[in-house]
């Protein structure tokens, strides 16, 4: 499996990473599929297209509340990158779409890895698994924890020697990462 940490809306770069991966189908996002970037409605198309996975990104957590669950949310969402993202749709939100992101797990295991959006340890609840920035507490044995939502523009980040932090902040240093988890070999785009 190969993991592909936040895209947020940049189609292109993810077209760019894609291009130098090995040939699979199976692949995984860390969630975070939307906002910011210019063309979220084409990045979570090409995902569902393909049926490759996802787990939910605290992005897509922002745009259920605003669309579904709690509309006076709104301003937040448009305030963290909704706006392009309502842009990318022409402003109308595709309800299949909302489907889809509505059954995104928040963690996916594959073998020894536990893939979440953001730093997942034994014991983290809902809020950890797409907030957390603290690093401070290692995943249960015998695991590792492939996530993102913390921006490390100098490339991947890796904490107790069992968590691997992919997000590079595509949106603002055009670097899209990925992370082969049979290998452990690191992939990127060039950046701007």
């Amino acid at each position: 499996m190969i993991v592909i940490g936040d895209v947020h809306g940049c189609y292109k770069e993810l077209c760019a990473l894609l291009d130098i991966l090995p040939q699979t189908n199976f692949l995984c996002f860390v969630g975070d599929l939307i906002d910011r970037g210019p063309d979220s409605k084409k990045v979570v198309d090409l995902v569902i297209n393909r049926e490759w996975k996802s787990v939910l990104g605290n992005h897509e957590v922002f745009l259920l509340d605003a669309v579904i669950d709690r509309p006076h949310v709104a301003d937040v969402w448009i305030s963290n990158g909704g706006d392009n993202t309502l842009k990318s749709y022409g402003f109308k939100i595709d309800p299949d779409h909302v489907d889809w992101i509505k059954q995104l797990p928040l963690v996916i295991e594959y073998k020894n890895y536990i893939i979440s959006h953001s730093y997942c340890f034994k014991g983290a609840d809902e809020e950890d698994i797409l907030w957390e920035r603290g690093f401070a507490n290692p995943v249960e044995a015998g695991k590792k924890n492939i996530f993102g939502h913390t921006i490390h523009r100098d490339g991947p980040k890796t904490y107790h020697n069992k968590h691997i932090c992919i997000d590079t902040g595509c949106f603002i240093t055009g670097i899209l990462t990925a992370i082969d988890l049979e290998t452990e070999k690191i992939y990127q785009t060039k950046g701007e």
